[in-house]
């Protein structure tokens, strides 16, 4: 299959997962857990949000699969679907099952939120997530949620994320 078709195949296969993970039990659990603390701010989505970003970004080490397997795994696609908190369980995820966990979370808690597609011409170069939240000082807008950049903070896009203190560069 060509590249273009593959990664058609797969962009439109994480456009729906986010979805079918937000049902499960395993995700259920870890949105009730975020939804106890987040429920004591007047700006609960915006909490909830922030702590869903911080438990993708900062507890699941970023590794590219073919880093990791020697190859792109994608739970349900390319490999059997197990369960959708395995990037926790696991400790290590690429960009699109970070932003999948991100955005299932998100849904779980009652808030829409979408994978962003980052392409390189025909070629899906890397994922993101976004989600439709009001912030503290903001009314109701879409905010980007940039999972594998340590610095990232919710509503930054990547190349907008200051570089990594010890490389100067950006994580991918």
């Amino acid at each position: 299959m060509p590249h273009e078709q593959a990664d058609e195949q797969k962009w439109k296969f994480l456009q729906s997962a986010p979805a079918i993970d937000a049902g499960k039990r395993e995700i259920q659990e870890l949105a009730a857990a975020l939804a106890f603390v987040a429920k004591r701010s007047p700006w609960r989505d915006w909490v909830f949000a922030q702590m869903a970003l911080a438990l993708v970004r900062d507890c699941i080490v970023y590794r590219l699969d073919t880093d990791r397997v020697g190859r792109e795994q994608i739970d349900g696609l390319t490999d059997p679907y197990e369960r959708p908190d395995l990037p926790l369980v696991r400790g290590v995820e690429d960009c699109d099952g970070k932003a999948r966990m991100f955005c299932a979370l998100c849904l779980a808690g009652g808030i829409r939120a979408e994978m962003v597609p980052g392409w390189k011409g025909d070629r899906l170069a890397h994922v993101y997530a976004k989600a439709w939240l009001a912030g503290p000082n903001a009314g109701p807008r879409w905010w980007f949620a940039e999972t594998i950049l340590r610095r990232a903070r919710l509503g930054e896009e990547s190349p907008k994320v200051p570089r990594e203190i010890e490389t100067g560069k950006w994580l991918f």
